[in-house]
């Protein structure tokens, strides 16, 4: 396996990178990111049951990014175990072995707030306990046509969350919440 323990002073500089990005005081359907400048979209969760589209980001990531992807589990707190590098050489095997420790949140070690992103934090996803969505931000001056590409066809774009949120349905309520924090 590719995947990786993230663990004491690399762990310390990857939260305080992340903290000058998301509020982890906040959760969804507010608007987490501190940081202007950022595109979203976002996904019915969670993003790591669904395999093929879980593996699809990460490796689209790691060709347009040239860096691993971390997942961090329960938020902002600095526990053991809860971080995870990935860096793309057997990213189906890592996923797989992932989605299968997810189930009962690493036999429960971990929880949510559960973070993906790349090294640089040039994109992050979010994804909370509390809603049906989840958030994917990318920086704008990230941007860049292979990736923006991926997220247009395999996650739901601002237009499409607007269309979601005319319906009075649970996801439409979610959608109109979302909308209010990412959309306005």
């Amino acid at each position: 396996m590719a995947i990786s323990r993230v663990e004491d002073l690399e762990l310390t500089f990857f939260l305080d990178r992340l903290t000058g990005i998301i509020d982890f005081n906040k959760d969804l359907p507010m608007k987490v990111f501190t940081s202007g400048g950022l595109s979203f979209w976002f996904f019915e969760r969670p993003l790591l049951c669904y395999v093929d589209v879980c593996v699809g980001l990460i490796l689209k990531s790691v060709s347009s990014f040239k860096s691993d992807v971390f997942i961090k589990f329960s938020g902002g707190e600095a526990l053991e175990k809860t971080c995870f590098s990935v860096d793309g050489s057997d990213l189906e095997r890592d996923v797989f072995w992932l989605n299968k420790r997810f189930e009962s949140f690493f036999d429960g070690a971990v929880g949510y707030p559960i973070i993906l992103c790349d090294s640089a934090c040039d994109w992050i996803v979010f994804e909370s306990a509390y809603e049906e969505f989840g958030v994917i931000a990318v920086r704008d001056s990230a941007l860049n046509e292979e990736f923006n590409e991926y997220l247009d066809l395999n996650f739901i774009s601002k237009d499409t969350l607007a269309e979601l949120a005319a319906g009075s349905s649970v996801e439409g309520k979610t959608a109109k919440a979302l909308m209010s924090s990412y959309c306005s």
